[in-house]
């Protein structure tokens, strides 16, 4: 059984599932081919699965074809113009273009991929405004970290917890039932690129039996997941803006200390005299940089650079909210909706 696409087709096909396969795990560096009421290719990291609905049209055939992705990897071209052939055998699939040919013996198996495909999709969200909220909220986290996601009232809040900061994104939302679920930071990481390559304008998400379904296009993903137990400080993220700084100042000067620090050390940030003081003191190294602002509190707290520099970064806007509460400085965006939290030394 043959069935073709055209080269960019192709490329953006094998370019999502090498973003949602990732490079952490070389075993899920592969996609699948099967039909299941049309035909169907499938990717994973072990966490997220993907199954993409083809509008190719094809008749049904029986079992799965496995190629690796750097094995397709080699047929990429950027020529438009040109087609690729997939050929299905009994027990071999072949890829041709043009003069080259890719044959994979041994690739058919019987079964096709498990996963969870039945949800109860609940809220909608804008594809640019989710893949945000994902990646500022994962921003400082590493292998290991979990990323919660839970909708309360009208929002849908995206936290991780990395060293000494805690990331929240806010997204105002209209969901027919509440959800809380923690999902992997790889995989969180996996998503956010993946969805750079989409074209859709929104995405939906529902609950399934164990697993997170996230909807997008003809694109279904199906994500492994647990419960969450973060209760978000509402009353800290809605505290009024006690005064503003300049993000460029602020990046700026993060990315000059980080130079001189290596990664899990911490600095001292300290406001003292409408000036946020940054300072680094290690063996026979010492730095300090001034930046001025207005009505600043006087606070003292220890941070990695690393960490708050990729936070910050990821920040919308000129200027960056600073105040304190309940023992805690909370950095906010100009709109309210990017929050981080680090706790003050006392």
């Amino acid at each position: 059984m043959d069935f073709s696409m055209n080269s960019e087709e192709y490329s953006r096909l094998i370019d999502l599932i090498s973003k949602i396969s990732g490079t952490v795990e070389p075993s899920f560096r592969y996609f699948q081919i099967y039909y299941k009421r049309g035909l169907k290719f499938f990717a994973q990291d072990g966490c997220a699965k993907l199954e993409f609905a083809s509008q190719i049209e094809v008749p049904p055939f029986s079992g799965t074809y496995t190629v690796p992705i750097d094995y397709a990897r080699a047929l990429k071209t950027s020529e438009q113009e040109k087609s690729l052939v997939f050929s299905l055998e009994e027990k071999a699939v072949k890829i041709k273009t043009g003069s080259e040919m890719l044959v994979l013996e041994g690739s058919r198996e019987n079964d096709i991929p498990v996963m969870e495909r039945k949800f109860e999709f609940s809220s909608s969200y804008s594809l640019t405004d989710f893949k945000t909220c994902l990646d500022f909220a994962s921003a400082s986290s590493m292998e290991g970290d979990n990323i919660e996601i839970f909708s309360q009232d009208d929002q849908t809040y995206f936290v991780a917890s990395a060293g000494r900061l805690t990331l929240i994104s806010v997204l105002e939302s209209q969901t027919k039932s509440q959800f809380r679920l923690s999902i992997p930071y790889v995989t969180v990481r996996h998503l956010v690129k993946g969805f750079e390559s989409l074209k859709v304008e929104e995405v939906y998400t529902g609950i399934g039996i164990a697993e997170l379904g996230i909807k997008a296009g003809a694109l279904l993903f199906s994500i492994c997941s647990d419960e969450a137990s973060y209760e978000p400080p509402v009353e800290l993220i809605n505290s009024e803006c006690s005064s503003k700084i300049s993000r460029r100042e602020v990046l700026s000067a993060l990315q000059k200390i980080s130079r001189l620090s290596r990664k899990g050390f911490s600095i001292l940030m300290i406001s003292r005299n409408s000036a946020l003081r940054f300072y680094i003191r290690a063996a026979n190294l010492r730095y300090e940089c001034d930046i001025p602002y207005l009505n600043g509190e006087e606070f003292m707290l220890q941070v990695d650079p690393h960490r708050l520099h990729s936070a910050l970064s990821r920040i919308k806007g000129s200027n960056l909210c600073l105040s304190t509460k309940s023992g805690k400085l909370l950095i906010s965006s100009s709109r309210g909706h990017q929050h981080l939290i680090i706790p003050l030394i006392k």
